[in-house]
């Protein structure tokens, strides 16, 4: 295939595919009439979590309605002899009265909903039960013979509601035992090596346990009172006991690991409403620490389970106190609002109804209509709204300040009017209800001989639980289905007591692990080690012992091997104290050594091989043997009693104590690498050419694995191969589909294959390059940590002795500690960190007195965080220039200094080695950072990078950092406005390849020859583009090949050249919406436009079993039909999801459905389907499809907002406010925002004029005449308010579905929101527009003449 060479730019985010084509000298190429750089765009794929949440909800709901059949089978033929009807009459509860059905199939007389019996009616059963809790706790007590139906009922609702089985222990005393339930958190802590040192004594387990059940404390007051009483000083530590208070924490304050604040879910709280919906996005993140999550959420349910059942003695009782609590409350509250407020104020509160209203009846979900309880119609409030509601409107008018702070009281600690169903009893575990079952069984049993003939089957059922490995439990006919593995015996009917007979439970199991196993890291479908596995754990010591090094030197490869021999083969937990006590014995090392290169104390051990050690002294195991009895732990440790079995079968040589020893081992998740890449990829040697494969590098070296993966070994390559040989020739859906990355990673990557097989096409060859930067995935819109909060908290252990800095900060707002000077100034105590003086805070200001220090050199290292800068006098700066370490003089003087700041939590470990090292920067350190600058290191990227090379086998794939594209945008004042329009993503490809190539050019893939080839200061990377004189820079140049030629009129004038067109291609994939047939939940009596699904016509009458809301649409078709007149008319119909495959599979069903449910005459079908998101074109307006809303089509813009330069900064500036404004409502403009009245006018009046004059008026005329009209509001409003105006109207101008919100000005509150009727008929000019994914290619349709 010929065609010329080209490079090619990627920017890939989670919904939107940027692009660029370029030769070597950056010009943006041409073909078909178009400039080669375009943005794809397409909806974000949902999350495997959002489709694993319906699918386990569906599951769970499927396997109580199993043990209630399972039940009622145990129960019916009892239950027959008295009443016949009484199971048909609960399943007909549902129904109206004049709907119900009897045994005869007509409306019975009475139309109770359980007892018909003469002396016995639903009446008086709720008039002796109120609640179901009365009915368990009188069974639980009675000395009687009661109805077998009671009896029924109250095991019904717990079968259903059994509680969950998270906690260990085997009846309810263990489980309100709370030292057990702690002592295995820290244990897990310590465990997991986190940075929990708090040495607990009995006493303060204790201490604890008072603490987190007083209801009178706050979630702050507890927090507080724990952190102080323990003396936590760790950041981990703190975040444990908030927590476990209910408050919010930072995942990366648990588990000391910073990436986990670019996690989708970086903070939570176990107090979150919304806990439940997120958490399996943390599980995910977090994978095998995620135990360290559950095992704290442990000892939070135990707090609240604690506070449910307060003094009593079983759930039930405790319930119906809590329902005789409310009675009281409710008459209290009453009487009080008699006393103090008017009759319109009681309506108001506790009679009246209205979705804004959160008074009594929005509380309980109840009403009272001429008499009668009725159901709310509006949306029941939560607990809190509720109170909030009667301290606005009901505390505050009255008198009696008694009555006034007993409200208030029982509000502030939650107690006020209690209900008995609430979020809190998914806390409850299932040993608490089964107590109760066990109660009423043994109370029974001696009075009613069916519940002492089926007592173990009743209880059986309750506690039976399929193991997670066996799955659903479908019937496949011995075919592997998606989410069925289960491997049958036979196809007998499953009951608890049967179960392991009809299930083949370890072949199912084994089925399970090969299915759910992770993939290597580094090589395409290889299955991961145990983290506790030999080998790995092996690989994980040598490769942290690799990093050790001795006063600054790396040790000698025989004493490394003598550390690994004789120090980790013989303690399992290695501390530095160890280390050193073996030093010093062994006369290696003095006791002052300086040991560094590792965070404290070793984290890596060797569990497993002490375990063997110790545990397994009288049998002989190969090697293979002990990895095949860690793998079964690893997957089957739940399970005792298959584990033992499986093991048995394996090692019959094992004895029963053995057994015993093996199976009370607990290993449990996955490490990152596999066999195979650890013992068969292999690469010679360096210096002897002997092959090693990478455990013996990590052996015989003193390398650790990034190292070995370098320039300077033959790994890497060895690795390309191995992938390429496991690769399939033709690239399709299944080999993305097959990847070990998200959803949304999975359809970046096939939309990106997609752009390079059409450009492959377009330009007629592989491109020569291509620089690949990828976004990473969305995450949760999260607000921005505090500043001031922190330093505060820091503060207040030390106010007394810094009283002065105390009274500084708290006078000080939020925005001004953005400025990093004056935040440094306070982590440092006001101090200059390298003499220790004080700073006087008016002179900090003063560029000529105080500067900002990079520890590490910048300019070899490109780290500008925190963590690498220091606040110190300007001229011990200027002193200091680019040497490294920091002068022995200035470390020797100040070192306690440093260390106090670090003790108090001012400056982290990180900062505090950069700080006191006293060794040169190595040649490996440097190759490290320039490393940095050029390999990705995330599995998403790595993955995408692996599908390119099979794509592009011939073509060489570079990484581009996102920092050094920013850096680039920033040196050369290249503005960037995401906000404004989607051409930054094409942009950011563009720039890509000018960064990406110069990086290539410059070090090309061997940072460590790079460093080698340029000692000492002969490289800066801060000033690899731009020198301080812009004439006087660097050109980057190898081998004869010029990758950037420095000066103003060298390569940046090309860049700013095409940085200034707007000759973007702009695509978006249309799809198919798939899914749920309708809204998944089903609305009230009276509205929705679905009736519920089901074989049962009475169901079908949505005014009075309510409905779903509107079906789902799957793509709409254009239809031609006669209207009443018997004119011609063209309509847009959607064809809902639910009769999709009906109507593809059969044109006259098509048409069935228009005539019947479409009410169309004569219908023909003109377009067969156009899709969400196609391309429209009305009167010259462009604009995306997006839904339906009646006869209405709802579309999105699809206009590219262009400003000219000046409106563009301004712009930047306006939605950086806007952005502040979202994490801090109280934030105002300030001099650091830079922005004036007049700027502000002039954007507004540039908002306008864009409307008249450009395309932007044939949709949006009436918003600009708005615009012109309340100009004058506009000018009355403070800059503040002027911004969030300006925001707004930007709305109008996004390719979204979104309106303006313009009541600030007088104007509507959804302005700019894009319509088409969907009868086209009377439109002048109306098409679409089918582009190909590149928009290279399209063709328009007349919708009008089709």
């Amino acid at each position: 295939m010929m065609g010329q060479d080209y490079f090619l730019g990627l920017d890939m985010g989670t919904g939107s595919l940027g692009w660029a084509v370029t030769n070597d000298r950056y010009e943006v190429q041409r073909k078909h009439g178009k400039d080669l750089w375009g943005v794809r765009l397409f909806e974000s794929a949902s999350t495997a979590e959002e489709r694993r949440m319906f699918r386990t909800a569906r599951r769970r709901l499927d396997r109580r309605n199993w043990r209630i059949q399972v039940l009622q089978e145990l129960f019916s033929e009892e239950i027959s002899k008295i009443d016949p009807g009484f199971y048909l009459r609960m399943k007909e509860s549902k129904y109206y009265p004049e709907d119900k059905r009897g045994l005869d199939g007509n409306c019975p007389d009475l139309p109770y909903a359980l007892f018909v019996d003469h002396n016995y009616t639903d009446k008086n059963y709720h008039k002796e039960f109120p609640t179901i809790y009365h009915l368990r706790k009188y069974l639980m007590e009675t000395e009687n013979t009661p109805d077998i139906r009671l009896v029924y009922l109250a095991i019904h609702h717990m079968m259903k509601h059994r509680g969950h089985f998270l906690l260990a222990g085997d009846n309810i005393s263990q489980i309100k035992e709370f030292k057990g339930t702690f002592l295995q958190l820290t244990n897990n802590l310590k465990a997991e090596e986190l940075d929990w040192e708090l040495e607990i004594e009995e006493d303060d387990i204790k201490y604890v346990e008072t603490v987190l059940k007083n209801k009178e404390l706050t979630k702050t007051a507890k927090k507080t009172t724990l952190i102080k009483t323990l003396q936590a000083k760790k950041t981990c530590e703190k975040a444990i006991l908030t927590l476990l208070s209910g408050g919010t924490v930072k995942l990366s304050d648990i588990f000391g690991n910073e990436e986990l604040n670019e996690c989708e879910r970086s903070k939570i709280s176990f107090s979150d409403s919304g806990y439940d919906d997120y958490i399996g996005t943390v599980e995910a993140d977090l994978g095998e620490q995620y135990y360290i999550i559950e095992s704290a959420k442990a000892v939070y349910d135990w707090s609240v389970l604690v506070e449910i059942l307060g003094d009593s003695a079983s759930i039930s009782e405790a319930k119906v106190k809590a329902y005789e609590k409310h009675k009281q409350d409710l008459k209290y509250l009453k009487k009080v609002v008699h006393k103090y407020l008017s009759a319109e104020d009681y309506k108001e509160i506790f009679v009246e109804t209205n979705d804004k209203l959160k008074n009594y009846c929005a509380y309980v979900g109840k009403t009272k209509k001429n008499g009668k309880k009725v159901d709310l119609q509006s949306k029941q409030c939560s607990k809190d709204e509720f109170y909030d509601f009667l301290k606005k409107n009901v505390i505050k008018n009255i008198k009696d300040d008694e009555i006034r702070e007993y409200l208030e009281q029982e509000i502030e600690q939650g107690t006020f009017l209690p209900k008995q169903v609430t979020k809190d009893n998914g806390v409850i575990p299932y040993q608490v209800h089964e107590y109760e079952l066990k109660q009423i069984l043994n109370n029974l049993e001696v009075r009613i001989p069916f519940i002492r003939e089926n007592k173990e089957k009743i209880l059986q059922l309750f506690e039976f639980r399929i193991p997670y490995y066996v799955g659903p439990l479908n019937w496949t006919d011995g075919k592997e289905k998606d989410f069925t593995w289960a491997v049958r015996r036979s196809k007998e009917k499953i009951y608890p007591w049967n179960f392991r007979d009809v299930i083949d439970v370890e072949t199912s199991a084994e089925k399970f692990i090969r299915r759910m196993t992770n993939k290597c890291t580094y090589l395409a479908g290889e299955d991961v080690l145990p983290k506790d596995s030999l080998l790995y754990s092996k690989y994980m010591v040598l490769n942290e012992l690799n990093n050790l090094r001795l006063n600054g030197e790396k040790p000698s490869v025989e004493l490394k091997q003598r550390i690994y021999k004789e120090v980790f083969c013989r303690y399992r937990k290695v501390t530095l104290k160890k280390l050193k006590r073996y030093l010093k014995c062994q006369g290696i090392a003095g006791e002052d050594v300086e040991i560094t290169g590792i965070d404290g104390n070793f984290k890596a051990q060797l569990t497993s091989y002490h375990d063997f050690k110790e545990k397994m002294t009288n049998v002989t195991l190969s090697q293979k043997a002990k990895e095949e009895i860690i793998l079964n732990i690893v997957l089957f440790g739940d399970d005792k009693k298959l584990l033992k079995q499986r093991l048995q079968r394996l090692y019959p040589e094992l004895t029963d104590s053995q057994l015993k020893s093996i199976s009370l081992l607990s290993y449990k998740g996955w490490g990152r690498f596999s066999r195979t890449f650890l013992e068969n990829i292999t690469a010679p040697a360096p210096e002897t050419g002997e092959v090693w494969n990478i455990i013996t590098a990590l052996w015989e070296t003193n390398d650790n694995l990034m190292q070995l993966l370098g320039g300077n070994y033959k790994f890497a390559e060895e690795i390309e191969n191995f992938n390429a040989s496991q690769q399939t020739a033709e690239l399709t859906y299944k080999t993305v589909e097959n990847m070990y990355v998200s959803p949304a990673v999975k359809r970046q990557i096939w939309q990106t294959l997609k752009v390079i097989k059409e450009l492959q096409k377009v330009m007629g060859k592989d491109p020569q390059r291509v620089f690949v930067e990828m976004a990473r995935e969305k995450q949760e819109s999260k607000r921005t940590e505090s500043r001031k909060k922190y330093l505060v908290d820091l503060y207040k252990t030390c106010k007394k002795e810094e009283s002065e800095l105390w009274d500084e900060l708290q006078k000080c707002e939020e925005h001004q500690l953005r400025s990093d000077k004056l935040y440094l100034y306070y982590t440092q105590m006001g101090r200059c960190m390298y003499s220790g003086e004080r700073i006087e805070l008016d002179d900090l200001w003063d560029n000529n007195k105080y500067d900002i220090d990079h520890i590490y050199p910048q300019s070899k290292t490109m780290d500008d965080s925190l963590n690498n800068r220091v606040l110190v006098k300007k001229q011990l700066n200027s002193n200091k220039t680019d040497i490294y370490p920091i002068s022995k003089d200035i470390r020797d003087k100040r070192a306690s200094f440093w260390k106090i700041l670090l003790n108090k939590g001012f400056i982290s470990k990180k900062k505090y080695e950069r700080l006191t090292r006293a060794t040169e920067l190595t040649p490996d350190d440097l190759a490290g950072f320039i490393e940095r600058q050029l390999v990705e290191t995330r599995q998403s990227t790595k993955a995408v990078a692996e599908v390119l090379k099979q794509a592009l086998p011939n073509t060489e794939i570079v990484y581009v950092k996102a920092g050094n594209v920013s850096r680039f945008r920033k040196d050369f004042d290249l503005i960037k406005v995401r906000d404004m329009n989607d051409l930054h993503h094409a942009k950011d490809a563009y720039l890509n390849i000018v960064v990406g190539n110069s990086y290539y050019v410059r070090f090309t893939k061997n940072a460590a020859r790079y460093v080698k080839e340029n000692p000492g200061r002969s490289y800066n990377l801060k000033k690899m583009f731009k020198s301080d004189d812009p004439e006087s820079g660097k050109d980057i140049v190898r081998n004869g090949e010029v990758a950037w030629k420095a000066g103003s009129k060298g390569t940046i004038g090309t860049v700013k050249k095409f940085m200034n067109k707007n000759s973007i291609l702009v695509t978006r994939k249309a799809y198919e919406v798939k899914g749920g047939l309708f809204d998944q939940m089903i609305m009230k009596k009276g509205k929705g436009q679905i009736p519920i699904k089901g074989i049962d016509e009475r169901l079908a009458n949505i005014e009075k079993y309510g409905g779903y809301n509107k079906a789902t649409g799957a793509y709409f078709m254009l239809v031609k039909s006669k209207d009443k007149k018997n004119k011609e008319i063209r309509t847009l119909e959607y064809i809902p999801v639910y009769m999709k495959d009906q109507i593809e599979k059969d044109e006259i069903a098509a048409l069935t459905y228009l005539k019947e449910i479409k009410q169309l005459k004569d219908p023909e079908i003109l377009i067969k389907k156009i899709k969400t998101d196609t391309l429209f074109k009305a009167d010259g307006f462009k604009m995306w499809l997006s839904g339906r809303t009646g006869t209405q089509l709802i579309f999105k813009g699809a206009n590219q907002l262009i400003l000219p330069m000046e409106d563009t900064q301004i712009l930047k500036k306006v939605v950086k406010y806007i952005t502040r404004k979202k994490e801090n409502k109280d934030v105002v403009l300030n001099q650091r925002d830079e922005l004036t009245e007049e700027m502000l006018v002039k954007l507004y009046d540039t908002f306008i004029g864009k409307i008249q004059n450009t395309v932007y008026g044939i949709r949006l005329m009436t918003q600009a005449q708005t615009l012109t009209e309340k100009r004058e509001n506009f000018l009355k409003l403070s800059c503040e308010d002027k911004c969030i105006v300006l925001n707004e109207i930007l709305h109008m101008f996004q390719c979204r579905s979104g309106a303006a919100n313009l009541k600030m000005i007088g104007g509507p509150g959804s302005a700019g929101l894009l319509y088409l009727n969907s009868n086209i008929t009377k439109y002048k000019k109306l098409s679409i527009i089918n582009q190909s994914v590149t928009g290279v290619y399209q063709n328009e349709v007349d919708l009008l003449t089709v």
